[in-house]
């Protein structure tokens, strides 16, 4: 099994400790969402067997991607308060440092994600993470996460080499104020090997293709589950 060491880069981190299993980051909403359409009770489609009454909640990529990895959660309560520029106010209790800023002109030219205010913050990162020789690592918002009210930037940073902390930077809704929990998933982190690809561009095989869909079909519940899922384990 490979290993991602995480190493306290500033004093009293660890008692702090704030990167868990994105497992146990599986939202309440997800929770209570219905597994299949209206009120249907059986599993196909009484006029066209071939779709299945099964909601989002029954498709295992898009669980498998929100539990993928590790997740870096706030450590306490944050208030967003909105200037009169428009702009964020980020405030807090504690005497560690949550939330930085950008400057402007570090971001000059990126294009701001509709619905979302200018300024770029960025999440305060108390730990250094070590991946394996040939992993990197990848940092993104806690995926699927529609309903957070900031988007952290996604970035790839190669852990093997590198030995400092990362910080996430990320926007904030517009019109959004309050109290984001402490608890509440800001980044998730992916290892990925790193590799090199070439695209090979085959010809279409209607033997493999029929194969392939009789596979997928023999199976009424969670067919991709049943017959290609693998499992992943992150401890």
């Amino acid at each position: 099994m490979k290993k991602i060491q995480i190493q306290p880069n500033e004093e009293y981190a660890d008692s702090f400790f704030n990167i868990k299993p994105s497992s146990e980051f599986i939202p309440e909403w997800y929770r209570l969402s219905k597994s299949k359409i209206g009120n249907e009770k059986t599993e196909l489609n009484q006029y066209s067997p071939k779709v299945t009454t099964s909601t989002f909640k029954k498709c295992t990529p898009f669980l498998d991607a929100m539990t993928s990895g590790y997740t870096v959660f706030l450590t306490a309560d944050i208030e967003v308060i909105e200037k009169d520029n428009g702009d964020p106010m980020i405030l807090w209790r504690t005497d560690r440092t949550l939330i930085t800023e950008h400057t402007t002109s570090q971001w000059d030219g990126l294009p701001v994600p509709e619905g979302y205010m200018s300024l770029v913050l960025k999440w305060h990162n108390q730990f250094i993470l070590k991946s394996p020789k040939g992993y990197s690592l990848l940092f993104l918002n806690p995926i699927n996460r529609f309903d957070l009210p900031f988007q952290t930037i996604t970035g790839i940073v190669d852990c093997d080499n590198w030995d400092g902390p990362v910080h996430f930077p990320f926007f904030i809704k517009k019109n959004f104020t309050g109290i984001i929990p402490k608890g509440t998933p800001i980044t998730q982190i992916v290892p990925i090997k790193r590799d090199n690809w070439k695209r090979e561009h085959k010809k279409f095989d209607k033997n493999f293709s029929v194969i392939a869909a009789e596979k997928f079909y023999s199976t009424i519940k969670r067919s991709y589950k049943s017959n290609s899922w693998i499992r992943k384990e992150y401890n």
